[in-house]
This record gives C-alpha cells, sequence and structure tokens, in this order.
C-alpha cells in the first residue's frame, strides 16, 4: 500500500495540472476573438461628431470621407431621438467600418450587413464611401431608450419600423408583398415554419408592418412590451402571451390591419402580356 501512495498522488497532481491546462485553453479559445477584435478596433482611426464615433482600420478611408459621415447621420440622430422623447440625447453610437467584418449566420441569413451591440454597430465596409443602413442608428437609440431586447429579431424589425416611413406608408408597402406572395401569418413570419417562398427583404418588411399593426391597435407601450419580451424562441405562444392576447387573437388583427390597406389600394394594371383588342 505505501508503494502505491506516490503513484496516485503523482497521478493526481498530473490530472490537475493537465485539467488547469484544459480549461486554460477553453478560457482562451472563448476570449481570444473578443480580445484580438478588442486590440484591432483600438488602432483604428476615428473621427466624431455630436453623437457619434466613426472608426476604421488605418487607411481604409479618409478623415473627410469619415467626418462626412458623421456630419450627414446626425440629423437621423435627431429624428430618431425625438421618437423617444430625446431620452438619448447625450448618447454616442459608435460606427465601426471594417474590410474583414463578418456577420452572424443570424444576421446574413436576415439580409444585415451590420451587426448591434449595444451603441456599438460594426459594419462591412466596401470600397471608399462609407454606406450604413438606418436601421441601425435605430437599433442603437432603441437599447438606450428601451433597454436590451428579448430576442434580435425582433429589434431589428423594431428598427426597421422606425426608419420605414410608419403608418400609411408602410401599410401599403406591405399590402403590396402581400399581393404579390399572399397573405403570410405572424407564425411565418416569426419562422415557425420557416417559409421558403418568402424572402428575406419581404419577411423584413413584413416584419415590420406588423410591429406597426401592433403600434396602431395597442400603442407604442405594446411595441415596447414586444421588443423587451425575454422569449426563449421565437414561439408565437410566448409572443402572445408577451402581449396579453392570445395567438388567435395576434393573427386575427394581423389579418385585419393587412387586409385594410389592401383595401385601400388602386386596382393592379392590367398584365402587359394579355393581347390588346383590336
Amino acid at each position: 500500500m505505501k508503494s502505491e501512495a506516490p503513484s496516485q498522488r503523482g497521478f493526481g497532481k498530473a490530472g490537475a495540472v493537465f485539467l488547469l491546462l484544459c480549461v486554460a485553453l477553453a478560457v482562451g479559445a472563448v476570449f481570444a476573438r473578443p480580445l484580438r477584435r478588442y486590440v484591432r478596433e483600438s488602432l483604428m482611426q476615428s473621427v466624431t461628431s455630436a453623437h457619434y464615433r466613426i472608426l476604421c482600420p488605418p487607411g481604409a478611408l479618409s478623415q473627410d470621407a469619415m467626418t462626412q459621415f458623421a456630419l450627414h447621420r446626425e440629423p437621423l440622430f435627431t429624428s430618431l431621438n425625438a421618437k423617444f422623447n430625446d431620452v438619448a440625447s447625450n448618447a454616442e453610437i459608435h460606427v465601426i467600418f471594417d474590410p474583414d467584418f463578418k456577420a452572424s449566420p443570424a444576421a446574413a441569413a436576415a439580409g444585415q450587413l451590420y451587426e448591434v451591440t449595444g451603441t456599438t454597430v460594426r459594419t462591412l465596409l466596401r470600397g471608399r464611401v462609407p454606406e450604413l443602413d438606418p436601421a441601425a442608428d435605430a437599433e442603437a437609440l432603441l437599447h438606450v431608450a428601451w433597454g436590451r431586447p428579448g430576442n434580435p429579431l425582433v429589434a431589428h424589425w423594431t428598427a426597421r419600423w422606425l426608419v420605414s416611413g410608419q403608418g400609411q406608408e408602410l401599410g401599403m408597402a406591405a399590402a403590396q408583398v402581400e399581393q404579390k406572395i399572399g397573405h403570410k401569418k405572424v407564425a411565418n413570419l416569426l419562422g415557425q415554419p420557416l417559409d421558403a417562398n418568402i424572402s428575406s427583404e419581404d419577411r423584413e418588411l413584413l416584419g415590420a408592418a406588423w410591429v406597426n399593426a401592433i403600434a396602431e391597435f395597442g400603442g407604442v407601450a405594446d411595441v415596447r412590451k414586444l421588443y423587451t419580451a425575454k422569449t426563449k424562441s421565437l414561439e408565437l405562444a410566448e409572443i402572445s402571451k408577451a402581449l396579453g392576447t392570445t395567438t388567435t387573437e395576434l393573427e386575427r388583427k394581423w389579418q385585419m390591419w393587412m387586409y385594410a390597406y389592401i383595401a385601400g389600394m388602386p386596382p393592379a394594371n392590367p398584365s402587359m402580356d394579355m393581347p390588346m383588342s383590336k
């Protein structure tokens, strides 16, 4: 027994060292990418305006291009901030243009070329002229005004609603999509099941229109409930519960809202493929 004790103790030490090494490697793998990104972004050139800080790798953009982008973005910030009763007046949006940026699979599937984390927007830089979807700014300010969203897709739809001409303009655009592809239930928009016949662009537009419908029926308070709802998944039952309604009523109101806009649309033009009468 005495002769086996040192061997057992030695194995225990070796096992502990091996375990610590595995933990260190796992922790390193988790933090390696954020650390590399932090270092990379710390070395970027930047310009600032009243509410924006624009960053990009050295030489990727001219200082003038970055400055002009920031200045031209200020009216958008003012317009969006007014919708939140100026609660974001002291906020600063960081926009990082990166030629090597790669969106997450979820963002890419939604057709996004950017990602929003708090008030930081990371986006793909293509060419020498910086471009960014205004919905990114809206999503950043939503975070300031309403906090962290319960679901990123709902946050994106809410941001799109804020910048897509709320009300009749958005309703008519959604009605045109409806006439093209047929009625899509809320469950279809949430991906239950995923509808292969709807493009990411149409899904985004209809998602924003659905948020608009919620605002028209229940006010901005209901939109905020939807935005902050901590849903594990985009299950229709969970969304309905967060809004204090039933799945049947949620679908009924969406269909009623959509058909009201379709009824107000002018008749579709006759097909140009039809022969003209002689």
